[in-house]
Formats: structure tokens, C-alpha cells, sequence
């Protein structure tokens, strides 16, 4: 970072720490004041500084805004629960990384290794950083009588300034109240605790900014590789999908007899209720291993294009993870039904969906033949997925769900 560029950055970044360190020192939620707060300002700065440097070379980027919007404001002003703060954490960080990623870099296209360099803006020199402001700072002795003169002025001006305080002050009681209430926040600021706690807000708030900025300076033109695909033994694999398609066949033979007159013969004394408790997260977790090795096969192998028979059996793969959804989603519905809404009941409907839409896609690319990019397709059905989540899955919509249904 030339000198120029660090000029125009230092102040920007020290506005937006002492923006945050101000925030978090009312009484706002904790989740708000630390997380929702600071990651807002750090956008709003770093659209500033990429603007102003002429730093942005594909406005496409700025599209990020809406999901990213649209995930702090709805957490901000619905009662989100606590698996969606979490996840919060780590999505916000990889859509902003990807946002000005995009904005910056002329190699922008999304795929697996782009969400590995990610991590390249943050925490990538996270202290190694801070070395750019050593090699900035030089105070030639022209700078250091500037300043010297700025501290003599605030010196002189504070015996001036209390004067006219005080005659302000007993000339008028509203002003002299208002500067009251201004002398006890300043009094609360300087008490021990505050203090450690602004410091520690400062540091943190500092280093993260300035760094991950650095980061952006630093990766506009590195060059995003494409995932490399690998050769695999088709024989091996074309074996372990016959089994697995074997195993699955068996258990859609197992819930058809099951669901209908027993025709296997086997004890039977479930009740609907059981049914749809038993197992059910068992079966999600089936469905994501399986959607694993389909995305393996089809993202890093030419095994489809070069073995017809591996291309059926991840159709049969595929056929099979669709009806453990449609079988997962059965037995959500009847524990619904029973038992009513809740938040992650609701949240496991939204992934079965987006399992499904998801299954259908792969579907699709393979009967095409492979062809068409899908990476930007899938990102945007996980992460409406995900906005979907933040704005319904939460306790206002629940409770007015349930009152719904007990009326």
C-alpha cells in the first residue's frame, strides 16, 4: 500500500472503530452491538473506500447486497433464534468476502476453489497487516510541529471553552441540563470498565477492518483457479453405487410395507406418532451423504461423461435421495400435525425443499449432458434458502403459525 492509497484509507477506518466503539456503549443487544452493528459499518466503509480508489471493476458485485441486506435487517428486527445468530457468523463473513471479491478482482467466476479463497481477505494477516501503517507513519520534523501547534491550541482553548460553557450554562437551563447530561456520559465513558471495554472494542474493531481491507488491496489480482477434476477407478466406484442403490431399494420395500398392509410380516406397533419421530434426522443426515457423493462425482470426477453405466446409477442415487425426502418430509408432516409448529421443524421443511430442488437440478445437468454452469444457480437457491430461514423461522411467525391452528 503506496502512501496515498494509506491516506485515504487510515481515516475512513478510524471513523467506522469509533462509530462502533460509540454503538457499543448503549444499551442495544449484545448480538447487535458486537456483531450486526460492526459487520454493517465495515460494509458501508469498505464500499466507501473501493468507490473512492476506483477500485471497483465489476459492479455485479454489489448484487451480494440483497442477501446480505436482507440477513442483517431481518435479524435485527424479527426475534431470530439462536442456530440462525450462529450460522449468521459464518455466512455473513463468506457473503461479504464474496462481494468484494467480486467487486475487486476481474477473476471473479464462483466455483469450489473461490470459497476456499475466501479466507485470503479475513483472517489471512490479520496482525502481519499492521505493518503497512509502520512502513506509512514517518513524522518528518514539519508533521511533528504541525501537531505540536494542534496540542498547544487544545491546551489554550480549554480554559476559553469552560468560560464560555459556564456562561451558556447559567444563561440558559435547557442548555445547561443538556450539558449535565453530556458531563455524565463523559464521566460513564472514563470508568475503568468502560474504558477496558472501548479499548478492547477499538483493537479488535481496528486490526479486522484495516487488515481485511489490506487483504482486498492485496488480492484484486490474484487469479482464481478452476477445481481440477480427478480420475477415478470406475469399476470401484460403479461397485459401491450398485450396493448403495441395493441397500436403498431395500428400505423403500421396508416403508412401503410398512406404510401399507405389512406385507413383509415383521412386528408392527407403530403409531403414526412414533412413525414420524423415529429415525427422521437419521434420514436427513442420509440424504446429505448422499448428495456429497453426487456432487463429488459430478464437480471433480469425468466419470459420467466417460462411464454410461456410473451416469444411471447416480440417476438411481439421485431417484432414491428424492423419495428419503419425500419420505423425511411424510413423517415431519404428521409430527407437525400432531404436535404443531416450531422453529426447527420449519427449518428442516426449508432444507427437504431445497434438497429437492436441488435434486431435480442434478437431474437436469446430467441429462444435458453436463453442459451448463450451475454454480451461481445453486448458490442462490442455498442462500434464499437460508433468507427464507431468517425470515420465517422465528418465534413472532411460529407463535402466530400455532394460534392459527389451535383456533
Amino acid at each position: 500500500m503506496d502512501k496515498k492509497t494509506f491516506k485515504l484509507t487510515i481515516i475512513p477506518i478510524l471513523i467506522a472503530t469509533l462509530v462502533i466503539t460509540i454503538l457499543s456503549n448503549y444499551k442495544f443487544a449484545g448480538y447487535d452491538k458486537y456483531f450486526i452493528f460492526p459487520i454493517t459499518i465495515l460494509i458501508i466503509t469498505f464500499i466507501y473506500l473501493i468507490d473512492k480508489q476506483n477500485l471497483v471493476i465489476n459492479k455485479k458485485g454489489y448484487y451480494y447486497l440483497i442477501p446480505i441486506g436482507l440477513i442483517i435487517l431481518g435479524t435485527f428486527f424479527l426475534k431470530t433464534n439462536i442456530s440462525n445468530l450462529v450460522l449468521n457468523v459464518f455466512i455473513l463473513p463468506i457473503l461479504i468476502s464474496f462481494m468484494f471479491l467480486t467487486l475487486t478482482n476481474k477473476n471473479y467466476e464462483l466455483n469450489g476453489k473461490f470459497l476456499i479463497w475466501t479466507t485470503k481477505l479475513f483472517p489471512e494477516g490479520l496482525f502481519g497487516n499492521l505493518n503497512v501503517i509502520k512502513n506509512n507513519v514517518n513524522i518528518k520534523n514539519k508533521d511533528n510541529k504541525k501537531l505540536k501547534n494542534i496540542f498547544l491550541g487544545i491546551i489554550i482553548s480549554i480554559p476559553l471553552v469552560l468560560i464560555i460553557l459556564l456562561l451558556l450554562a447559567s444563561a440558559d437551563d435547557y442548555f445547561n441540563a443538556f450539558v449535565e447530561k453530556i458531563a455524565k456520559s463523559i464521566g460513564k465513558l472514563l470508568d475503568f470498565k468502560t474504558i477496558k471495554n472501548n479499548l478492547l472494542v477499538i483493537s479488535l474493531s481496528f486490526i479486522t477492518i484495516f487488515s481485511t481491507f489490506v487483504n482486498i488491496l492485496k488480492h484484486k489480482n490474484t487469479k482464481v483457479g478452476l477445481s481440477e477434476k480427478r480420475k477415478i477407478e470406475s469399476t470401484i466406484i460403479n461397485t459401491i453405487l450398485i450396493i448403495v442403490n441395493f441397500i436403498f431399494l431395500l428400505f423403500v420395500i421396508s416403508e412401503i410395507s410398512q406404510l401399507t398392509s405389512n406385507f413383509l410380516n415383521l412386528p408392527n406397533e407403530y403409531t403414526y406418532a412414533s412413525y414420524a419421530r423415529e429415525g427422521f434426522f437419521q434420514l436427513l443426515l442420509v440424504t446429505v451423504i448422499n448428495f456429497s457423493i453426487i456432487f463429488y462425482i459430478l464437480y471433480k470426477t469425468n466419470g459420467i461423461k466417460e462411464n454410461k453405466l456410473l451416469k444411471y446409477l447416480v440417476l438411481l442415487v439421485i431417484l432414491f435421495t428424492i423419495i428419503l425426502i419425500f419420505n423425511s418430509y411424510y413423517r415431519m408432516y404428521i409430527y407437525m400435525h400432531q404436535f404443531g409448529f416450531t422453529i426447527l421443524r420449519c427449518q428442516v421443511i426449508l432444507f427437504l425443499l431445497m434438497e429437492l430442488i436441488i435434486s431435480l437440478i442434478m437431474i437436469k445437468k446430467i441429462i444435458t449432458g453436463l453442459k451448463h454452469k450451475d454454480a451461481y444457480l445453486l448458490f442462490i437457491i442455498m442462500i434464499s434458502t437460508y433468507i427464507i430461514n431468517i425470515l420465517a423461522c422465528n418465534i413472532d411467525v411460529m407463535n402466530y403459525l400455532n394460534h392459527l391452528i389451535n383456533k
